[in-house]
């Protein structure tokens, strides 16, 4: 009883153990993506190093632990290690990203990315991840001097699995949004000063326990070839496997920051899972034929696991539809997608390298030796398998030579019966075809598809529009009337109000015509950035829409991490704009940071003016105050605008003013003598300066009373990132929520604040723009209030054509409506319109429509 309560204890440590290590490596990768960029091949070199650095830690102290009679305090001493290093961390990790940004530069070539990407992290984290690459070591001797039992290792990795799948899902559910980065650290780490306490307590007890005479472990210290490469390739198939079925879920799950903490959490499962059971059955079987019978259904379940990627996408709906939308539900739809991916896999992972890790112990260590040559393969396969092998392959074919390798692993063929020698190449014939996720609606249809190294990327059709579509979830941009109007405004509206805007940045290109509108500007010279390199390479189906700006010799394109860029460029620009960043997708809440925003202030040349767009029907009120609040503690000159008045897709502009804008009579000149922008204009209803001054929404001071004291979004606590999902996971929420919200708040004050730029015009301006916005708020809350009481909402726009002859859209709207009536109720259509010629005789469209619609 006294041995099971020692061993009880041990095993609990290294659960503890467990979960402070994995919640480092996580904390660790979102620091140092920060920095970096979050860039995919940024974020799996980080993994690499922290894999290297457990590698490292394996070879160079598994001796020495393993031939010492003090196991106990070598763990405690590792255990202490990693706790005060990953307190330095907090404030090491910054300095280093400094200094890594400034070793990349703007646009560095992939080795040079990866190298910088992989070294900086590696030793910035090496004491800790060298002591944490012996713990297992450590433990291993330790539970042989309480039981001798050499199959102990198992149970070591198996226990110390499962504490890292807990520490997976607090650090990223709990502790992480709660406390930000640097006090989760503090939190870990005192779990690991916890455990050293205790390991060292153990110590003193019983200082010089000795290795037990009755352990029966291997004399030789020299390891077989074949037990060498079978850790090392299956270290790499591993992870490897890992990281390729997580980009195709990616095209399935939520993709926001809680998507890879639930389909991690599922694959540490399975090699806990698998690892135990290898410790409670795998006594006292043959080597070769356990060895062989795990590597051959390894093989197959890895098939098994990609023909069950084809029924992601149908297994997630399912899920969603039954339980709802909140977090928890769609971590629970999230697990399920995975588990039938990941966990039969996994459960022959960890039974594979315990068989593997046992078969390499000896009298003097060997656990250390076959865990870093694991490690070797596995810091390998997020650069070969992610940044080469799928972009080459595809992920289908990427997987299926996954699965071949696993076969080709097998000590002993004879083995096999003969029908199995055939089951592998069977169930490669019977896989659907090309795995290939994406949604269609009615009429949709691929017109280009792409697996790249950072996403998968689609330009969906539909009969004359075109769509940009990123891992399936994540629409940026299309050729539509509509999204033509909005992308086109939000260059106009920023450009319009710069006095002269010549050097322009935008930060996110995707389809370009946002970024092509600025072509117009006939002086402007533009640099555009681009988080996926795919993007960029199909902008040719996008013309003429985006002007052809890969063509142009004006454009430079850059495909790099937007944070990185402003910190590394040191050109300055008169107008930076940031795009539509949708906040729920994992790392898009870091673009709306307080260091962001200052890095983009330095990137301003003197009077330069930045607009960052905000998809309102993304954002919640709580997320926008936050915004808000964070985008003025960087910026004290500052007013909203709108991009247009669609509410199906409302978008705002946070601008920051840095000089003098363009006055009114120089934005008519502008439109007056430019042809292509006042095309561009007109389809926005946009003709006088007073009309695009009618986008204007709030001032400085309105917005920081409405921001009142929301938090601020930081690097070290990225509130966004956390809490964008918690909103956009739900579905039926009106898209127009929060600006509806935005809306009503500005309503109970009085128009105080005029357009920056419109300040010193005269009193016959300034009252047509009061006019403009009252007409349009008043548009505003009929179509939210009474848009389906007809009455009513004939009354409210009617009101709202009265008011201003320059704000059209409600004339427009009734004349919609009359058009929709003709047919039934002839008489009824004609009152309205002649209604509209009476308010507004000046406006053809109601006597076009009244001559032209028969039986009027």
């Amino acid at each position: 009883m006294r041995v099971l309560m020692t061993s009880f204890f041990t095993v609990a440590l290294l659960f503890f153990s467990g979960i402070a290590g994995l919640g480092y490596q996580l904390v660790w990768t979102r620091m140092f993506a920060v920095g970096l960029g979050h860039e995919l091949t940024s974020m799996l070199a980080v993994v690499a190093a922290f894999f290297g650095g457990l590698t490292a830690g394996a070879f160079l102290l598994d001796k020495r632990v393993s031939v010492s009679r003090r196991p106990a305090l070598w763990y405690a001493g590792l255990e202490l290690t990693i706790g005060l290093w990953a307190l330095l961390s907090a404030f090491v990790i910054p300095i280093v990203n400094d200094w890594a940004r400034a070793w990349l530069g703007v646009e560095p070539g992939l080795l040079h990315f990866w190298g910088v990407a992989f070294v900086v992290p590696f030793f910035a984290l090496l004491p800790a991840t060298l002591a944490m690459g012996a713990t297992l070591p450590a433990a291993d001797r330790w539970l042989a001097q309480i039981k001798a039992d050499p199959r102990q290792i198992a149970l070591a990795y198996s226990v110390n699995t499962a504490g890292a799948v807990l520490g997976v899902l607090v650090a990223s559910y709990a502790l992480m949004p709660l406390l930000g980065y640097r006090h989760t650290l503090l939190a870990l780490a005192f779990i690991n000063a916890l455990v050293a306490l205790s390991a060292g307590l153990f110590y003193f007890r019983k200082p010089e326990l000795s290795l037990p005479e009755k352990t029966k472990v291997k004399k030789t210290h020299k390891q077989p070839p074949p037990l060498f490469w079978r850790l090392l390739i299956t270290g790499f198939l591993g992870i490897a496997y890992e990281v390729v079925t997580v980009r195709v879920m990616a095209q399935v799950l939520e993709g926001t920051v809680y998507s890879f903490a639930a389909v991690l959490a599922v694959y540490l499962t399975g090699t806990a899972i698998g690892a135990g059971l290898y410790h409670h059955y795998g006594r006292n079987r043959d080597g070769d034929r356990l060895l062989t019978s795990l590597l051959f259904s390894l093989s197959l379940v890895c098939l098994a696991g990609l023909s069950a990627l084809y029924l992601t996408h149908g297994l997630y709906w399912w899920v969603r539809t039954g339980l709802g939308d909140s977090l928890g539900a769609v971590l629970l739809a999230e697990l399920t997608v995975a588990l039938p991916v990941l966990l039969p896999p996994t459960l022959i992972m960890g039974a594979l390298f315990s068989h593997l890790a046992q078969s390499a112990r000896h009298a003097t260590g060997g656990v250390g030796w076959a865990l870093g040559v694991n490690m070797a393969g596995g810091l390998a396969a997020p650069l070969v398998a992610g940044v080469v092998l799928v972009p080459l392959l595809g992920a289908q074919w990427t997987l299926i030579g996954i699965a071949l390798a696993y076969w080709l692993l097998l000590p002993n063929f004879s083995m096999l019966s003969r029908w199995a020698y055939a089951l592998p190449a069977i169930l490669v014939l019977l896989l659907p075809g090309r795995l290939q996720i994406v949604t269609l609606r009615p009429g949709e249809s691929v017109l280009e598809y792409r697996e790249g190294a950072m996403a998968s990327v689609a330009v969906i059709e539909q009969q004359n529009e075109r769509n940009l579509r990123v891992n399936n979830r994540f629409q940026m941009g299309g050729t539509g009337v509509r999204a033509q109007r909005l992308q086109r405004m939000q260059t106009h509206v920023p450009m319009l109000l710069h006095p002269k805007p010549s050097d322009v940045l935008y930060l996110g290109v995707a389809t370009g015509v946002t970024a092509g509108a600025a072509l117009t500007h006939r002086e402007s010279r533009i640099d555009a950035v681009e988080l996926v390199p795919d993007s960029l390479a199909l902008l040719p189906y996008f013309s003429p829409y985006n002007a052809e700006l890969h063509k142009n010799p004006r454009v430079r394109l850059y495909a790099s991490d937007a944070r990185r860029y402003v910190r590394t460029s040191h050109q300055q620009y008169d107008v930076v704009i940031g795009d539509l960043f949708h906040p729920g997708r994992d790392g898009g809440g870091l673009l709306y940071t307080r260091e962001h925003f200052q890095a983009i202030e330095q990137r301003l040349a003197p009077g330069g003016l930045f607009c960052q767009w905000l998809p309102l029907y993304q954002m919640d009120e709580t997320m926008l105050r936050t915004v808000i609040k964070t985008f003025q503690s960087v910026f004290g000159r500052t007013e909203a605008w709108l991009a247009g008045f669609d509410l199906g897709y409302p978008s705002l502009a946070l601008i920051a003013l840095s000089g003098d804008t363009a006055r009114p009579e120089a934005i008519e000149s502008t439109i007056g003598f430019n042809q292509a922008l006042r095309q561009h204009l007109h389809l926005a209803a946009v003709r006088s300066s007073v009309q695009l001054a009618g986008h204007y929404l709030a001032g400085h001071h309105a917005l920081a009373d409405y921001a009142g004291d929301a938090p601020i979004n930081t690097d070290d606590r990225p509130v966004i990132l956390f809490d964008a999902p918690k909103f956009t996971l739900k579905r039926g929420i009106a898209t127009y929520a929060s600006f509806e919200a935005l809306l009503n708040y500005l309503e109970l004050k009085e128009l105080s604040e005029l357009p920056f730029f419109t300040r010193k015009s005269d009193a016959e301006f300034t009252d047509r723009l009061g006019a403009f916005i009252k007409a349009r708020n008043l548009y505003f809350a009929t179509m939210i209030d009474h848009n389906d009481d007809e009455a009513r909402a004939l009354s409210g726009y009617l009101q709202s054509v009265e008011t201003s002859a320059d704000f059209t859209l409600a004339y427009a709207q009734i004349v919609s409506m009359a058009i929709g009536k003709a047919q039934k109720e002839p008489e009824t259509a004609r009152q309205w319109l002649e209604k509209l010629i009476t308010l507004r005789p000046e406006i053809p469209g109601a006597r076009d429509v009244l001559y032209r619609l028969p039986g009027l």
